[in-house]
């Protein structure tokens, strides 16, 4: 609910012209986890609206996204309060920008549903040439000219 309501902020123009706020500092470690706590809760709240919004239910199910975002969660281990902070600051901008439609349904997916899929694969299984070998190490190959040879 209440990113619904920064939603709506964003809508006024004294919205968006006014300057981003600066992340709040915790004071103490269970006070930042509290606040991020508080945070997980609001954005598991927002995950329906989200799906079929950006009709993700064809994708995923509501479930496995929560899922995935705890996962994302989870993954961010720290003990400093301020680093703590920061992180919540970029979550809400990103949740500010996923409500207010700035994100289109591909970025979703591969950003939340499925970021395995933009991994680079590597298939360093197929041997390489020999000419190709030579070569990437600065070699001169076997039964090519030597250009430098003959221009001197």
């Amino acid at each position: 609910m209440a990113l619904r309501v920064s939603v709506s902020r964003l809508a006024t123009s004294q919205g968006l012209s006014a300057p981003a706020g600066a992340p709040v500092f915790s004071a103490t470690l269970p006070e930042a986890k509290a606040r991020s706590r508080q945070f997980f809760r609001d954005v598991c709240r927002e995950v329906p609206w989200i799906m079929r919004t950006y009709w993700l239910e064809e994708v995923t199910t509501t479930a496995r996204l929560r899922s995935r975002l705890a996962n994302e969660f989870r993954r961010a281990t720290t003990d400093n309060p301020a680093v703590i902070d920061i992180m919540l600051f970029k979550a809400t901008q990103e949740m500010v920008t996923v409500m207010a439609h700035h994100f289109q349904r591909h970025h979703m997916i591969s950003k939340f549903i499925e970021p395995e899929s933009n991994a680079i694969v590597k298939n360093t299984e197929k041997p390489q040439s020999t000419f190709l070998t030579s070569f990437l190490s600065g070699k001169p190959t076997v039964g090519h000219h030597n250009y430098i040879s003959e221009k001197a």
